[in-house]
């Protein structure tokens, strides 16, 4: 039997896998795991993936294999050799196997993938959630939580983290350990440090304008309240890539936040869209090292800044020579 999760938005698949996982090991099958997006490990080749398929166990009876990210880390021949040798087992047949393929992001279409959509006992698709059903999904969690946001304080929740469900659960969790009940758009930012919340802005206040002095000394305050680094490179990123879209419209984009737009306008008009777009590719890469286990969040973070203030030191520098 399979089973296919995959969808943009990674949070709600995660989630939804532990519980199919859950349920299917309820009985103890013999379990086998391979994610093909872990660089650490070597990814299991096609023999590897035959020779378990085909495996029988002593002690249990049955077995479940779980694929993780295998259609957007392999080659079309790897996906398509792979299909051959599910085709040739019968896999979609088999009572006493049960392959889960996770995919922790959308999944374009290829022969594997329209064949397991085809045979899956179930196809559960997770896109990022938009205006209404992401109001509707955020409610659904207060109720888990036990609090009740005011329309305000949800559509700043909303606006803050877009469809990033996942930095809305952690708000809410956090949010309820330290207050049940009715929550306004006030207590919301009181409690929480929101990519919508006027810190940020602050720092990339200090950041674009290049007092650097100011910004490793805010960086240190919020790191000292207890903000983890990955916590406020995230941050970064997401009110770097509003500059991006904002340099990009004639007005106020329809999906950004009154108050967001008015905070971001002034430093749009201070940085050029080529230097953005630089300092979202450097962001990007700053998190993936630190993910990767690399280097350490603060470290990178303060790498980051100090690379950032040495290029704008240098755009500006032959800025003057060229005006001169």
């Amino acid at each position: 039997m399979l089973y296919l999760i995959h969808g943009e938005d990674s949070f709600r698949s995660w989630q939804y896998l532990l519980k199919v996982k859950e349920f299917y090991q309820k009985d103890a099958p013999a379990f086998f795991d391979y994610d093909f997006s872990d660089k650490a490990k070597i990814p299991p080749d096609l023999s590897v993936l035959s020779d378990v398929l085909k495996s029988k166990t002593l002690f249990s009876g049955s077995r479940l294999i779980l694929i993780k990210n295998i259609f957007k880390n392999t080659n079309i021949q790897f996906r398509n050799d792979f299909l051959t040798i599910l085709k040739a087992q019968k896999v979609e047949l088999a009572k006493d196997l049960m392959i889960i393929f996770y995919e922790n992001d959308k999944i374009l279409s290829n022969s594997l993938q329209k064949w397991i959509k085809q045979k899956a006992k179930g196809d559960k698709e997770f896109p990022l959630l938009k205006s209404g059903k992401l109001t509707k999904w955020i409610t659904e969690q207060e109720q888990e939580f036990g609090l009740r946001l005011s329309p305000e304080a949800r559509q700043l929740l909303a606006n803050s983290f877009l469809s990033d469900t996942g930095s809305i659960y952690h708000a809410l969790k956090k949010l309820s350990l330290i207050k049940k009940g009715p929550i306004d758009a006030k207590v919301l930012e009181e409690s929480l440090f929101l990519p919508a919340s006027s810190t940020i802005f602050i720092f990339l206040d200090y950041l674009i304008s290049g007092n650097d002095k100011q910004a490793f000394s805010l960086l240190e305050v919020l790191i000292n309240q207890g903000l983890h680094p990955l916590f406020i490179l995230k941050m970064i990123v997401f009110q770097i890539r509003n500059l991006l879209i904002l340099k990009e419209s004639s007005g106020k984009p329809a999906s950004m936040h009154y108050y967001t737009y008015s905070k971001l306008l002034p430093l749009s008009r201070m940085i050029p869209a080529k230097i953005l777009k630089e300092t979202f590719q450097d962001l990007l890469f700053c998190d993936q090292k630190i993910k990767s286990g690399n280097i350490e969040a603060k470290i990178g973070l303060e790498i980051f800044l100090i690379d950032f203030f040495h290029k704008r030191c240098n755009t500006i520098s032959q800025s003057n020579i060229n005006n001169f």
